[in-house]
């Protein structure tokens, strides 16, 4: 079952992606050293990668089996995790010191401001959806962790929002990590709390594809 090991490394990819934000964002100083940046844009490739591809193998082994209802909306998840996957990966040929020509809507910078919120909601929706579709056998096994990605991607949606504003009131883009000083540190424990939120789905649902597969091995 490849969504399992998929979700197995989003997980670590998440904790990865996340702790060299932090650490940037605490101490921006480390970012000037070269290979840093190469790394950390690497590293968040390999999440952005396993993000789409979880959503990809998700539609394949889960949702086009065991809940067709939801395979629309699915599609327009994989749709928005693309959309954000383009913002992390026209930095990457940077650390191969290649340049690569890409198409000017990708370039725009409404592109960055608005493609994350928009994503996150269409995230939202879905999983809202997908709470209200679980059978009685899946309700013990994920109906919290779901609640749980659902308040992940709300408070994201928030932070989305304050740079969104913030585009729109200065006309120039900045992750809140670019923001003021104050703002990127105080803002650190709330992404915090959202990552910890969608890390317990992502878990929570490892184990709960571990136990199907382990059950489907047992000889009736």
């Amino acid at each position: 079952m490849y969504l399992r090991k998929v979700t197995f490394i989003l997980i670590f990819s998440i904790i990865a992606s996340f702790s060299i934000k932090t650490i940037g964002t605490v101490f921006p100083q480390v970012f000037i050293n070269v290979f840093v940046v190469k790394a950390t844009i690497l590293i968040n490739a390999v999440f952005i990668l396993s993000h789409l591809f979880f959503w990809l193998f998700f539609y394949k082994e889960y949702i086009s089996i065991k809940k067709t209802s939801l395979k629309k909306k699915c599609v327009v998840a994989i749709i928005g995790s693309f959309a954000v996957s383009m913002i992390y990966m026209k930095k990457f040929p940077f650390v191969f010191g290649l340049q690569v020509q890409l198409p000017l809507f990708f370039l725009n910078p409404y592109y960055d401001a608005l493609v994350p919120i928009i994503s996150s909601v269409i995230h939202l929706i879905f999983f809202i959806a997908l709470a209200k579709n679980l059978d009685k056998n899946e309700m013990p096994r994920l109906r919290s962790p779901i609640r749980s990605i659902i308040i992940g991607n709300s408070i994201y949606i928030c932070l989305h929002l304050i740079v969104s504003i913030n585009f729109i009131a200065t006309h120039r883009f900045e992750w809140i990590k670019h923001m003021s000083r104050v703002v990127a540190v105080a803002t650190v424990p709330v992404i915090l709390s959202a990552v910890l939120f969608m890390l317990y789905f992502y878990y929570q649902f490892y184990r709960f594809l571990d136990s199907r597969e382990t059950i489907e091995r047992v000889p009736p």
